[in-house]
């Protein structure tokens, strides 16, 4: 539906300059922008978590009762990469991350681990990367001598890898009442150029 809206570009397929011939083609590079300040819009958007297995075909058949409107998903959360940036399966993910290091297992990196004391107050926040020997040392008013921790986690390479797909997961979905304005003024727009322009308070989908 996408590419029959996009417009048409011709390629010179020969090396004469005085003599050219020409093939018809989509201009499959073509994109209109959102506008970022627009993204946090509560009224025109859903946040939905890409559950595994998922495709933007799949989700656009349950999410709007239409599979080919799954370009409109790949568009609002500018992906222009599916193997890339779309979460891989449970099953794709081992592959690749096998495929990628000789030993998933082993350790990436160490991070800190929450620490807190007595009276609830934290000391060190989680997720810090930091050295293995990595220690801290705090008074928490139960022990007259500090108390010193080593507040560390390994992470290994296939746990980053999971923690990037997983980061991946949350999309944003323009709301079934508004999918069929913003599909057509967006396939519309690709002629034009210019940036789609979403209201944050109203339904108001328009090009800029």
């Amino acid at each position: 539906m996408l590419f029959e809206s996009a417009p048409n570009v011709l390629y010179n397929y020969t090396d004469q300059v005085l003599d050219p011939q020409f093939y018809r083609a989509k201009n499959l590079w073509r994109r209109n922008n959102i506008r970022d300040d627009y993204l946090a819009s509560v009224v025109i958007f859903d946040d939905v978590f890409i559950k595994n297995g998922d495709t933007p075909e799949s989700i656009s058949f349950n999410y709007y009762n239409e599979a080919n409107l799954g370009w409109t998903i790949m568009i609002v959360n500018n992906i222009t990469n599916y193997h890339e940036q779309w979460p891989r399966t449970a099953d794709a993910l081992r592959d690749y991350v096998y495929a990628k290091y000789e030993n998933p297992a082993a350790v990436m990196m160490y991070e800190t681990t929450e620490v807190v004391d007595a009276l609830k107050r934290k000391i060190v926040k989680s997720g810090m990367r930091v050295p293995s020997n990595f220690q801290v040392t705090y008074f928490d008013g139960t022990a007259s001598a500090g108390v010193t921790v080593n507040p560390v986690a390994p992470v290994t390479f296939y746990q980053y890898e999971e923690r990037l797909n997983a980061e991946k997961e949350k999309i944003k979905l323009i709301k079934p009442i508004y999918i069929k304005e913003f599909a057509d003024l967006y396939t519309s727009s690709l002629h034009r150029g210019g940036s789609l322009v979403i209201g944050q308070s109203k339904s108001e989908i328009k090009i800029d």
